[in-house]
């Protein structure tokens, strides 16, 4: 986890500059504030969940990780990332495929409507 996390990190501070060179700021449109608040508070998420892991991952080495506490800390760590997953999965979709059901997506006019 703490490889893909960093690698996770690298991918969003790549597209931070990105598209900042671009030109979407925080300050020039709804959708450039709505993208760095969404994504960099979720990065901020990942790296807190990366150093925790590396954390565990020195103290593990100290011999104090053991027994039902040290198992405890390894079982909130995991919850964690998992939450961290799932939030990233609402994300992804909300910023990165949503673009796709519109009138230009693959559904042509937007979501196909139910006809009784």
């Amino acid at each position: 986890m703490i490889f893909f996390g960093l690698i996770f990190l690298g991918c969003q501070v790549f597209e931070f500059t990105h598209f900042y060179h671009q030109g979407l700021t925080i300050q020039n449109s709804v959708l450039g504030s709505t993208f760095y608040v969404l994504t960099g508070t979720h990065g901020t998420h990942v790296a807190i969940g990366v150093l925790w892991l590396v954390l565990l991952y020195f103290y593990s080495f100290s011999g104090k990780l053991g027994g039902h506490m040290g198992a405890l800390d390894v079982e909130v760590a995991g919850l964690y990332w998992h939450f961290v997953d799932i939030v990233w999965i609402i994300i992804f979709t909300a910023v990165y495929l949503v673009e796709y059901l519109g009138p230009s997506g693959i559904w042509g006019s937007g979501l196909p409507t139910i006809t009784k």
